[in-house]
């Protein structure tokens, strides 16, 4: 039995995930459940969702809610957080603003570090006060990071508190694409994929015990441009294509291993990104995940989600087990929990401190690694160098912006933020990029980061 609490637990697409796989672990059936958020309406949804659930299931949990932070870390063995502070509409009017100072999609016009607003800065600050929280209350607990910036915000945690954190993401699922394009079955796949968190790469990609790589470099030879002018890559969703997609082709003649998942965002040359249509050539005809057809694509897609959950909420005799089936969802964190509580081991892919994983990387830094977990705790796989390209174009770079985001952020420093801006390609001049920063600050949902940056 484990008391777990969810922090954020009105968010629709973790929740349910995190209630649903639950319900599947008979292994952790007795566990009290602690539902968190300061929504009362989508905490009461997402309650009366879980008690449905889990009786359609049968399931042996006890769950509770809480508007009260500290109430819910009361005695919680497991702590995950799911928190995205203020939403998304501050992080759209920021991009706006940035827009007009000649940031085409903003300053974040990549999934990045900016998903908690200018310089992470209300993500960070959430982060930090809840693992201080912890260490009042809960001090022996784990705390599962699910929120973003999953890389800056656990270098953070890790650093500045004694609580045990991970980072969980399931973008190293990437991989299942690749062997799907490829005709090959996930049985008799084997990869290691390693990293920061949107910044892995696939080291080693077997098929039935033999190098595969030779079998993608094939199908990039033969048969790629043929695929970009099918149907499933130009009428699929953004997220969905690319994993395939010319960018992601690109970036693995560029540095040497090929990129998973979110990856092929995050840290794909800025030259990808200059305007809509070269965004169409790299990632097909809506310009990727995050250009403004895309992200509008999933914005419409969270929407119709919520509807959707709203509709099932309203409907008390709608049998959730339909819409979603008793089966594990995929997402690594009720796993993860079941190996700790219950000495289970597994092998899962973790965000943990390096330790040595990872050549050239400090220890202190938290890197994306496939890690072995069990009731002794979580013990990284050594992964050893990495291409020497890969290093020092984006795996250092990557690195070095975290470091400068949480410098900022940890001495108040409104003149790092200026400077960090003064590396973007798109920089104009100093006098620009500084009015755009107090800009930015002067927002109304800003007041509490313009007096931290001074």
């Amino acid at each position: 039995m484990a008391n777990i609490s969810i922090i954020g637990a009105g968010s629709v697409v973790f929740s349910t995930s995190f209630i649903r796989d639950l319900c599947v672990t008979k292994s952790l059936w007795g566990s009290k459940i602690t539902l968190m958020d300061i929504s009362k309406d989508r905490l009461s949804m997402i309650h009366n969702l879980a008690v449905r659930y889990k009786k359609e299931t049968k399931a042996d949990l006890k769950i509770e809610t809480t508007t009260n932070r500290r109430e819910a870390l009361e005695d919680a063995d497991f702590v995950l957080c799911t928190v995205k502070v203020g939403g998304y509409q501050p992080m759209e009017m920021e991009r706006k603003i940035a827009e007009r100072y000649g940031y085409y999609r903003g300053i974040g016009d990549r999934v990045c570090d900016y998903y908690g607003g200018f310089g992470a800065y209300h993500q960070l600050k959430f982060f930090l006060d809840l693992a201080r929280d912890m260490e009042d209350t809960c001090p022996d607990a784990w705390l599962i990071e699910t929120a973003n910036p999953v890389f800056e915000g656990t270098t953070l945690i890790s650093r500045e508190t004694r609580i045990k954190v991970i980072g969980v993401c399931h973008g190293h699922l990437g991989y299942e694409k690749i062997a799907e394009t490829l005709g090959l079955s996930l049985e008799d796949v084997s990869v290691e994929i390693a990293g920061f968190n949107h910044c892995v790469w696939m080291t080693h990609f077997l098929y039935r015990g033999r190098n595969a790589y030779p079998l993608l470099d094939e199908w990039i030879e033969k048969k790629a441009e043929k695929y970009w002018k099918s149907e499933e890559f130009l009428k699929g969703l953004p997220w969905e294509t690319e994993q395939m997609s010319p960018a992601a082709v690109d970036m693995y003649k560029q540095f040497g291993l090929f990129p998973i998942g979110d990856t092929i965002r995050s840290v794909s040359p800025w030259w990808y990104h200059v305007d809509l249509e070269t965004k169409k050539r790299w990632f097909g005809p809506t310009g990727g995940f995050d250009s403004e057809i895309g992200w509008s694509i999933y914005l419409k897609h969270r929407e119709k989600r919520l509807r959707k959950m709203q509709d099932l909420y309203k409907d008390s005799s709608a049998p959730l087990t339909r819409e979603f089936p008793p089966v594990m969802s995929g997402e690594q964190h009720i796993p993860l929990i079941d190996s700790i509580a219950n000495d289970r081991e597994a092998i899962l892919q973790l965000n943990i401190p390096n330790r040595g994983v990872i050549s050239g990387i400090p220890d202190d830094v938290v890197v994306e690694i496939p890690t072995v977990v069990s009731g002794r705790g979580v013990q990284g796989i050594h992964i050893g160098e990495l291409p020497k390209r890969l290093m020092l174009y984006v795996m250092i770079p990557r690195m070095l912006r975290m470091e400068r985001i949480l410098q900022a952020f940890k001495d108040g420093d409104r003149k790092s933020l200026v400077l960090m801006l003064m590396d973007d390609p798109r920089t104009e001049s100093y006098e620009k990029t500084y009015a755009l920063v107090e800009e930015l600050l002067a927002q109304p949902w800003n007041t509490e980061a313009a007096d931290h940056y001074r």
